[in-house]
């Protein structure tokens, strides 16, 4: 797959899981950093075989909590929500997070 090609499957993905403002936010900041996690974090990680995006939106809500990144934690909460995750599920995962 091409650059290009993957980024435009990870921005799909970053739409779908965050909503249209998310990238927009990122460009904001900086045009590379969200051709950047687009790209690679998105187009290159979050698309391949083995997890669906359920299983990955709770991974990322986890690994946020654990390292207290706040601005990414409400991201990925409401990534989470959309990728079809309760309330008490994305609440349990974090207290098992923060009570490790």
């Amino acid at each position: 797959m091409t650059d290009a090609g993957r980024q435009q499957r990870g921005r799909e993905i970053v739409e779908a899981y965050f909503g249209d403002d998310v990238p927009d936010a990122w460009r904001e900041i900086s045009q590379d950093l969200a051709e950047l996690t687009e790209s690679a974090a998105f187009g290159a990680i979050w698309t391949r075989p083995g997890l669906g995006l359920r299983d990955r939106a709770l991974l990322a809500v986890g690994m946020t909590a654990a390292i207290g990144a706040q601005p990414q934690l409400a991201w990925h909460t409401r990534g989470a929500l959309r990728a079809g995750h309760t309330p008490t599920e994305i609440r349990e995962a974090v207290i098992q997070v923060v009570g490790f």
